[in-house]
């Protein structure tokens, strides 16, 4: 049902898609930067996504919970639709940048740009529960994302920030050297650790208290 109500809006999702296209071509100047400035760009386009998904769809949540659903069900049907979607989408996108930029290893930049979309789920999914409307949800994209583009990959600062994992591979897909394992594991570390803050604050918004039976 939420994916259908994402389908439909057909002007959002395209100008999600062209935001880290516009990225990269922006960045075509710096040579192979521009397919880190667009894989990382991904982010907006999936977490995006996310967040309206659940911030447009409290109401039916609710109703779900009371027929018996679990808070953690409703963030695990999202994670079933919009993870394929996103893995679609980046694909799409990694072979325009290895066609284009051609990486030295374009496998890596595949799994590079699969990683910053699956990791945008929970980003996205923490978000939403946070906030209780989508120009606040929309801002923290913009500031966390922005942040992760905008520094140093090497400062203490891109370090803590939820995309840095993928933004490794990325940059180790440039070259023919660069640590992989690492930036898995974190990122799967990363994405668990936004799926509880998920389970924890989406609870408090749409859980239902049940009482004993009153005689």
């Amino acid at each position: 049902m939420h994916g259908r109500d994402l389908t439909r809006r057909h002007v959002a999702l395209i100008l999600l898609v062209a935001l880290p296209l516009s990225f990269y071509l922006a960045s075509r100047g710096s040579g192979n930067d521009a397919i880190t400035a667009g894989g990382v760009g991904m982010a907006f386009s999936v977490s995006g996504a996310t967040l309206f998904s659940v911030l447009s769809s409290t109401d039916v949540d609710q109703r779900l919970v009371l027929g018996g659903y679990r808070p953690f069900d409703l963030l695990l049907g999202r994670l079933l639709f919009l993870g394929p979607m996103g893995l679609v989408v980046s694909a799409a996108f990694s072979v325009l940048m290895s066609t284009a930029s051609s990486p030295a290893r374009p496998a890596l930049t595949f799994l590079g740009v699969a990683a910053v979309a699956v990791q945008s789920i929970p980003f996205g999914l923490a978000v939403g529960a946070a906030v209780p409307r989508e120009l606040e949800g929309t801002l923290v994209l913009i500031g966390v994302v922005g942040m992760q583009l905008a520094v140093d990959p090497s400062s203490p600062v891109a370090k803590v920030l939820p995309f840095y994992g993928p933004q490794q591979i990325i940059i180790a897909s440039l070259t023919e050297h660069g640590a992989i394992l690492w930036p898995v594991v974190l990122t799967v570390l990363y994405g668990l650790a936004l799926m509880m803050v998920a389970r924890v604050l989406m609870t408090g918004r749409v859980e239902v208290v049940r009482h004993g039976e009153i005689r």
